[in-house]
């Protein structure tokens, strides 16, 4: 077949037919994107019913070690959990390591000075100050430091679960999370009992 080029101000219409296979090129391009959206739906369906989902959250609860692994009056860091264990006269203790303004770590507890005639810490980002009970002392803090559930499992071993919410006192009310301060895992029979609240009196020093 020729063709011929058009000559000025000449213009050519498309054919019937061109028209008729330019529509057919259009529907067929049509229906080859829409099998591919189907196809690549179905692909992420299976993808998502084989592969499961995955929680990337930290768990809550974490074990610490043996009661007996502990001396009374002592207190130690589980730095990776940003938590204090504090075994007591009257048991265990879970105390937060995490200052409650910013959420900086704040420096183990010390004993009484010129300053402060209590058992304290201080945090170095912002110059709060807390109580060995979880009170703040100075602000910045908004509120005290929680005190998380523990209990003790089949193996024997110390469990603190941060995720146990049951506010029993006023700091524990005003924390916002955690347990009342005044409890106490006894190590005998694994239950949590009511104490005074902690004072850091019992604290070893050295």
């Amino acid at each position: 077949m020729t063709t011929r080029e058009p000559r000025n101000g000449e213009t050519f219409e498309p054919s019937p037919e061109a028209r008729r296979m330019s529509r057919r090129k259009f529907l067929v391009r049509l229906g080859l994107g829409s099998l591919a959206l189907t196809a690549a739906g179905a692909v992420s369906g299976i993808g998502s019913y084989i592969l499961p989902r995955v929680n990337f959250e930290p768990p809550s609860a974490f074990t610490a070690g043996r009661p007996e692994d502990y001396d009374v009056g002592e207190m130690r860091l589980i730095e990776s959990q940003a938590v204090f264990i504090f075994r007591t006269p009257y048991g265990f203790q879970a105390v937060s390591d995490i200052c409650t303004h910013l959420g900086c770590a704040y420096q183990p507890y010390g004993p009484p000075d010129e300053e402060y005639a209590q058992v304290h810490a201080h945090c170095p980002c912002h110059g709060s100050v807390f109580a060995r009970d979880g009170r703040v002392l100075r602000p910045p803090a908004p509120r005290p430091v929680p005190f998380y559930f523990m209990t003790i499992n089949p193996a024997g071993l110390l469990v603190v679960d941060k995720g146990v919410y049951d506010p029993t006192d006023e700091l524990s009310r005003l924390s916002g999370e955690g347990i009342g301060h005044n409890l106490y895992l006894d190590p005998e029979t694994g239950d949590l009992v009511e104490g005074p609240l902690p004072t850091g009196e019992d604290l070893r020093f050295g």
